[in-house]
């Protein structure tokens, strides 16, 4: 005959193999996503190296010279002159520091004319 006692050892059994299985098949699922998340992830920086290879490609000083050359006509691209360099006397001057601005000292009450003072950051008497 079953005591209570195995019987309650028995469904605590069953309960903790349903938890872990349950555990078990999610870890799964997940360590599913993280797999597809990585591949994807290798996929973009295959994507990127590909990329900068096809960058360093059409950024070769030499086809850029021959291209230049092609469409120097629509371009109507020129050299440098020296006049186009500006000097530092050519440059907007630097602006002045602001001025201090003189506030009235601040007294406990009121100000003579009557009005409240209260100096703040932002508001000036």
């Amino acid at each position: 005959m079953l005591r209570p006692l195995d019987i309650i050892l028995i469904l605590v059994m069953v309960a903790t193999a349903t938890v872990t299985y349950t555990i078990k098949y999610s870890v799964e699922a997940t360590l599913d996503e993280v797999r597809a998340l990585e591949d994807q992830i290798a996929l973009e920086q295959n994507n990127i190296d590909l990329l900068k290879a096809d960058e360093a490609l059409l950024a070769q000083p030499s086809r850029m010279a021959r291209l230049a050359e092609f469409f120097a006509a629509e371009l109507d691209l020129h050299p440098a002159e020296p006049e186009q360099i500006a000097t530092l006397d050519q440059l907007p001057p630097i602006a002045p520091e602001p001025v201090q601005e003189e506030l009235p000292p601040l007294v406990e009450g009121n100000a003579p004319d009557g009005t409240d003072i209260v100096i703040t950051g932002s508001v000036t008497p």
